[in-house]
């Protein structure tokens, strides 16, 4: 049956479809025949090279239509879609259009994502492997910063601009990020534009027209600290300040990602290390509300529990911190199960002994997707209700 007209279609990018992933986005063939369903998961590498090779989707012109009622995990997915085609086209020097527009509609865009469900937006960027580093810790700190401005009641005109801040933050490292990669330490000349690219990144902005001074002033400062040790001008930033804000979300988002030069840091040993740095680099209300509205043990972890099975974190609950809502994966030795399950981990033999790398269940990697991936009232996941 033909459900698209051929002439609404464009071919799919390698990006719209991943091996073990869901897809976001309706893929037909030529003559516009349903291949596969928005939120379908693919588990055969020659399905998605044919699906790479033969597959349309609805045309920009036409507007793919906008899908507010399906899961934020998926959503958070297409704003990592639309950060990745605009660093792409600043770092290949095409036109990025109306800039100012369409950073404020991607925050506008992931607030609501983050004010309906923080816990999936927040786990689909730690869990997301197909995105470059950069566009993932845009996410991660927007994530942050917008559950952040909501818990100290910033106004909603606020929030949309520091928001747009934290997802264009560190565009004035773009074009240092091949060497910002290595692994082999920095020469004098990378470390000072290092140092330099909170300036880069806002002559940027106000180049591409960006005039809201609290969108500019947080990029401006995002690295200086409340004791004058940040950089690029050293100078003390406020204790209830945007700028400290945003460098508590950049140091906590720092620290969820492998670097070539250090492993990810997991579980509380993130809140201890940010606890570490409090009235120098750090003021302490935004670390005390990660560690309450985030939690030790945030949404998307990979965790062990005291009967050795492996479960991934899928709600944080601000009323027992260390003990999330998780769904158990698989056994004691680590072997997936074919239906995951909640557990209660306030239980003792349920209870969280460790947090885990979350490359380790890369192998079934669409089994953890699918905690955020299906409708809260589904009968499966009870637990979402």
């Amino acid at each position: 049956m033909q459900l698209r007209n051929p002439r609404d279609l464009v071919r799919i990018e390698s990006h719209d479809v991943y091996l073990g992933s869901p897809t976001r986005l309706d893929i037909y063939s030529a003559g516009g025949q349903m291949f596969l369903a928005r939120g379908a998961t693919v588990y055969r590498a020659d399905t998605v090279e044919k699906l790479q090779t033969e597959g349309f989707k609805l045309g920009q012109s036409h507007g793919a239509a906008k899908h507010p009622q399906e899961p934020v995990f998926l959503r958070i997915g297409d704003i990592a879609d639309k950060l990745f085609k605009f660093e792409r086209a600043l770092v290949t020097g095409q036109d990025v259009g109306v800039f100012s527009l369409k950073f404020r509609a991607l925050a506008q865009e992931l607030i609501r994502c983050c004010d309906q469900d923080a816990d999936a937006a927040l786990a689909q960027s730690y869990l997301n492997y197909h995105h470059p580093y950069s566009v993932l810790h845009h996410i991660l700190v927007a994530v942050v910063v917008s559950v952040l401005t909501k818990v100290f009641g910033w106004s909603g005109t606020d929030r949309m601009s520091l928001v747009a801040a934290a997802l264009t933050h560190d565009l004035g490292a773009l074009p240092m990020r091949d060497s910002l990669g290595q692994s082999a330490p920095l020469d004098a000349t990378q470390k000072s534009l290092v140092h330099q690219h909170p300036t880069t990144g806002t002559q940027l902005l106000t180049q591409f027209g960006v005039t809201d001074a609290l969108w500019l002033q947080a990029v401006q400062e995002h690295h200086e600290c409340v004791d004058g040790s940040g950089y690029p001008n050293g100078i003390v930033v406020g204790l209830q300040s945007a700028s400290t804000l945003m460098t508590v979300a950049d140091g906590f988002a720092a620290m969820m990602r492998p670097r070539p030069y250090r492993e990810r840091i997991l579980g509380e040993a993130i809140i201890r290390d940010l606890r570490k740095y409090v009235l120098t680099r750090y003021a302490p209300a935004p670390i005390e509300a990660i560690a309450t509205h985030i939690g030790v043990y945030h949404a998307g972890s990979i965790v062990r529990l005291a009967n050795d099975e492996m479960a991934v974190v899928t709600r944080h609950r601000p009323d027992r911190p260390l003990a999330p809502d998780v769904l158990v994966l698989a056994d004691a030795r680590d072997r997936p199960y074919d239906k995951p399950h909640p557990a209660d981990s306030t239980a003792p033999e349920f209870a969280i002994t460790a947090a885990l790398a979350p490359e380790v269940c890369l192998r079934f990697q669409t089994k953890v997707n699918q905690s955020w991936c299906v409708p809260h009232t589904s009968s499966e996941f009870p637990y979402q209700q």
